[in-house]
C-alpha cells in the first residue's frame, strides 16, 4: 500500500487538503454555499478538473447570541463531516499534518477557527486514530522555501519553480503574477500551503 499523507490548510471559509498517495497526489478545497456563477468563485472554476471543491451548506449569522452559537456549530459540524466524507472513502492509514495557528490570532473569529478546527480533528482522530501532527506556519514556510516569513507569493514562486504535475502547469497557464502587492486569489495560496506540507513530510515517511 502505497504511503498516505495529507496536508490540510484549514479555515472555515477556504479550507484546502492535498492528499498524497505515492506518486498520486488529489487536490482538495472546501467552501461554503458555492455557487459557479458568482465572481468570488471564478478561480474555482478554473481549476474544477484538477481541484475537487466541495461545497458545504453554511448558515447565516444570526443577531440573536445564542442562536448565532448554535449555527456555527452545526456550520462546523457540516464542514467536518463534508471534510471526511471527501477525503475518507479510501484512506486507511494516512499520516496527518495540519496548519497551526498563527502566533498573533486573536478575536471573535479566532475563537470561531478554533471550534472549527477541533471539531474536523475530533472527527478525524475518531476515523484514524491519533496521526495528526500541528505544524506551525513559520516551520511550513521555513521547511518549504528556506524563509521562516516567507510571504504567499514566495510560496507560489517556490510551487512555480519546483512543484511538478498538471497543477503545476494550470497556475502557469494562468498566469498568476508572483509580485509582492499581488493578492493570490483563492483557493490557489491555500492549496499550496497544503501540498507544501506534504512535500515537506514525505521523506520522513
Amino acid at each position: 500500500m502505497s504511503q498516505q499523507i495529507i496536508g490540510i490548510d484549514f479555515s472555515i471559509n477556504s479550507t484546502a487538503i492535498a492528499v498524497r498517495k505515492g506518486e498520486r497526489l488529489d487536490l482538495f478545497s472546501f467552501v461554503p454555499n458555492y455557487k459557479a456563477t458568482l465572481s468570488g468563485f471564478k478561480t474555482h472554476e478554473a481549476i474544477k478538473d484538477l481541484v475537487t471543491i466541495s461545497s458545504y451548506q453554511k448558515g447565516s449569522n444570526i443577531k440573536d447570541p445564542m442562536v448565532d452559537q448554535s449555527t456555527k456549530l452545526k456550520n462546523a459540524d457540516a464542514l467536518s463531516d463534508s471534510i471526511i466524507e471527501a477525503i475518507g472513502s479510501d484512506i486507511f492509514s494516512p499520516k496527518i499534518y495540519i496548519e497551526g495557528f498563527s502566533f498573533g490570532s486573536k478575536g471573535n473569529s479566532f475563537i470561531d477557527l478554533v471550534t472549527f478546527n477541533t471539531f474536523l480533528k475530533v472527527k478525524m482522530i475518531q476515523k484514524w486514530g491519533h496521526v495528526i501532527n500541528v505544524v506551525p506556519p513559520k516551520t511550513i514556510k521555513k521547511a518549504y522555501t528556506g524563509n521562516g516569513n516567507a510571504s504567499k507569493c514566495e510560496m507560489l514562486r517556490k510551487f512555480i519553480e519546483s512543484g511538478e504535475g498538471p497543477f503545476r502547469e494550470r497556475l502557469i497557464e494562468l498566469d498568476l503574477k508572483r509580485e509582492e502587492d499581488f493578492v493570490i486569489p483563492k483557493p490557489i495560496d491555500d492549496l499550496i500551503d497544503a501540498i507544501a506540507l506534504t512535500e515537506i513530510f514525505v521523506d520522513l515517511e
